[in-house]
């Protein structure tokens, strides 16, 4: 495709109307379609997004300077974002963070962009740790394939007197992760232990039947489903995170197998699914003959999203 550039000495106002005209086009050719709202509106949002990160100011402060006019340095860093994202690299690679939970976290192309609909874990797994958590014996839980972290430093965060292991067979993964705890949690960062490996193994250091929670976003894209993902999931984001065997389960059914020898009786194990898997996924949990309350729940599109269940020994 060819290069475009911002037009010279654009104002603020002038640059965003610009970037917008570009980026809005085919949802099938451009941004995280179902993140950012309609396609009329995505547009506007990410130039805004990616101006901001030329100019370090939010989109607020955009606007009530929105007519002062781009520096050469300027015009010419946010036509090469603007470019990029034409491309199909996704806005937040492009600027370095996403939100989730209402808060800021760092990503990088070496972890998975967190999206809404995994908030919906947080949810649903926050009354198990409330119940069980106390200052005089903190709740424990792990957040297998940390990712960015956001399920570990949001648990974290959320519910006060919680224990949280966080692991990832990355070790470009753990340092953003790392990075957001240390950005959100501060001196509180010591309540989640990073530790590298795959699944639940780095957990063998610690005693059996010791956890209350294990959640997970582990990939569930099957082998099928890869090639026809969109070219800036395929593109961008690491395979390793998305791809999850010849039929998407290969982590969910380790992890349903496994999770007994560490959670204790009465503990929770929540897996976020494909919207087709919740009954592979169930049959699985019934034919490993420890878990009880198996629960199905759907997401905010009304999809099947998250499969959790009981622990009963």
């Amino acid at each position: 495709m060819n290069e475009f550039e911002c037009p010279t000495a654009s104002t603020v106002l002038q640059a965003v109307d610009w970037a917008a005209r570009k980026l809005d086009g085919p949802a099938d050719k451009r941004g995280q379609a179902d993140h950012d709202g309609p396609a009329d509106k995505r547009g506007r949002v990410e130039s805004e997004l990616l101006l901001g990160e030329v100019c370090t100011s939010n989109r607020l402060e955009l606007y009530l300077d929105h007519d002062r006019r781009l520096d050469p340095v300027e015009s010419s860093r946010f036509s090469a974002l603007v470019n990029r994202r034409m491309r199909g690299e996704p806005v937040q690679y492009l600027t370095g963070c996403t939100e989730f939970y209402g808060r800021g976290y760092q990503v990088s192309p070496a972890v998975l962009i967190p999206r809404p609909e995994t908030e919906r874990l947080v949810d649903h797994v926050r009354p198990c740790l409330d119940k069980k958590a106390c200052v005089e014996s903190p709740a424990r839980f792990a957040d297998v394939g940390t990712g960015t972290g956001v399920l570990a430093v949001t648990l974290a965060l959320e519910c006060p007197f919680v224990q949280g292991y966080a692991t990832d067979v990355s070790d470009e993964a753990l340092r953003v992760a790392r990075g957001n705890a240390e950005n959100l949690l501060g001196v509180r960062q010591s309540r989640i232990t990073f530790m590298q490996g795959s699944l639940l193994a780095p957990l063998d250091r610690l005693a059996p039947h010791t956890l209350d929670l294990i959640v997970s976003n582990p990939p569930y894209v099957t082998s099928r489903e890869m090639d026809g993902l969109p070219e800036e999931v395929r593109g961008y984001e690491p395979r390793l995170a998305l791809h999850g065997g010849e039929d998407g389960l290969e982590c969910h059914r380790a992890l349903i197998e496994q999770a007994p020898e560490y959670l204790n009786e009465g503990g929770m194990i929540a897996l976020e699914i494909g919207a087709a898997q919740s009954d592979a996924v169930t049959r699985l949990m019934a034919d490993r003959r420890a878990y009880g309350n198996v629960e199905i729940v759907k997401d905010y599109n009304g999809l099947d999203r998250i499969v959790s269940a009981i622990y009963v020994g």
